[in-house]
């Protein structure tokens, strides 16, 4: 389930804004609803499940624990820190065949979580892959003990997230990077912070004393915390200038507008998939894997094996290939008014990805890979304009129409509590910060 402006309005209405000014960490316990206020509670990092596991033996029949998968784990590591004693399981998950066994391979920073007794047998156990700020559900792996039987079973699910909102800001001292960590925003919001404030302030240029605050999602799944999801809405005081803007949906529109109304959102996406940008736009590069020196014409964005891969912009697919001895799994989408952008590398395609398939702008295409000519996983995407490549970093990608009429109604009513709360947050923040601003000179 997404939030919509509509249940953002509700929460503002009966209660002030979750605040996040430290870090926020989900399990079944940390949060709740109580007389109408969402309450928020932290966790500091994992703790001996199994412990735990026997003290609240006496007041429930089954407990939900969760880890993240770390380098150099293990089944066992796992299944210990998660507090699981259950034999039977264990054999269960041995015998399952190696393709389909996710803990035959086991992929660092994934998500864990288990339902188990309080002796440690095991309910059920999801294994969740990864999902980003565009991912519109989830995708897990999921072992479940049948209903009144000691029998197991496995299969490959998808279900929905629930969201609620939670609000940050943060005070540059340094720099905007150094200002989001000790506010606790997490990495992918301060992906989207920039992607919105790039075409407005240089970002090398942040100065000290200027602030920002922000609305994102935070992401749930039967308590599993999933992590941050979309920004919802950002508010940037620099000594310069000031940018706003907010996420808003109806069944008309979706995308970002500033105060006014007037869409900020890009035609095409600047950066398909959530990833760390390893190789620039470039006429002349040295090939990883051959050594020589050709063009680089496009950008290429390192990400774990299976990282959501989405449609920059809306089009049609006209070429999907196999190409041993060069992009590997590809695919090109045709976008009209003489656009085009290719992706390459993928691990998989998404489902009904196929040539002539209409795409709309966000929906999910394929998967991080490293197949071709690589020396790692990642994706190469390419963005043509008359046939010719430009710089998907740089490149003028255009904006969407203004709200008019009713709609741009609608969107003053949804906008006015959420900057309301924003400027309580703001003022809070600039108070505690008055007389932090480091000074130079004599």
């Amino acid at each position: 389930m997404k939030i919509s402006i509509k249940t953002l309005i509700k929460l503002f209405g009966v209660t002030c804004l979750t605040f996040s000014l430290s870090t926020f960490v989900s399990s079944p316990a940390t949060s709740a609803t109580q007389k109408g206020q969402t309450k928020v509670l932290e966790r500091a990092g994992e703790v001996d499940l199994s412990e735990l596991i026997q003290e609240w033996a006496g007041e429930m029949d089954h407990v939900y624990a969760e880890t993240i998968i770390r380098s150099k784990d293990n089944s066992n590591k796992i299944f210990e820190r998660l507090g699981i004693k259950d034999n039977a399981f264990k054999r269960y998950v041995n015998s399952i065949k190696r393709k389909e066994n996710p803990f035959a391979k086991l992929i660092p920073g994934r998500i864990i979580q288990a339902k188990i007794t309080p002796k440690g047998e095991v309910i059920a156990l999801k294994l969740f892959r990864p999902i980003d700020s565009l991912s519109e559900n989830v995708s897990y792996f999921e072992i479940r003990k049948s209903s009144g039987k000691s029998k197991f079973t496995h299969a490959n699910k998808t279900g929905d997230f629930t969201t609620l909102p939670v609000a940050a800001s943060a005070y540059v001292r340094t720099t905007i990077d150094s200002a989001a960590n000790q506010a606790k925003i997490p990495a992918n919001v301060m992906k989207q912070v920039k992607e919105q404030l790039r075409d407005n302030i240089e970002l090398s240029h942040v100065q000290a004393g200027d602030s920002f605050n922000v609305i994102y999602e935070r992401r749930q799944i039967e308590g599993a915390d999933l992590g941050a999801g979309r920004l919802l809405a950002l508010e940037y005081y620099g000594k310069d200038k000031t940018v706003e803007t907010y996420w808003f949906e109806n069944d008309d529109v979706r995308g970002y507008f500033n105060s006014d109304g007037k869409s900020v959102e890009k035609t095409f996406l600047r950066l398909p998939c959530e990833a760390r940008l390893t190789s620039t736009f470039n006429r002349v590069r040295k090939h990883p894997v051959t050594g020589r020196l050709r063009p680089h014409w496009g950008i290429d964005l390192a990400a774990p094996t299976g990282t959501p891969i989405y449609a920059a912009s809306d089009g049609k697919i006209v070429t999907k290939r196999y190409q041993r001895r060069g992009y590997g799994y590809w695919l090109e989408i045709n976008h009209g008014s003489g656009y085009s952008s290719i992706y390459a590398h993928m691990s998989k395609y998404a489902k009904g990805i196929q040539e002539g398939a209409v795409v709309k702008k966000g929906q999910l295409i394929g998967y991080v890979g490293r197949t071709g000519m690589v020396t790692g996983p990642h994706l190469h995407y390419e963005l043509k304009k008359d046939g010719q490549q430009v710089n998907p970093l740089t490149a003028d990608l255009r904006t969407g129409e203004p709200l008019v009429g009713d709609v741009k109604e609608k969107f003053d009513v949804a906008t006015a509590p959420i900057k309301r709360q924003l400027a309580l947050l703001g003022r809070y923040n600039l108070a505690q910060n008055h007389t932090a601003v480091p000074t130079f000179g004599n």
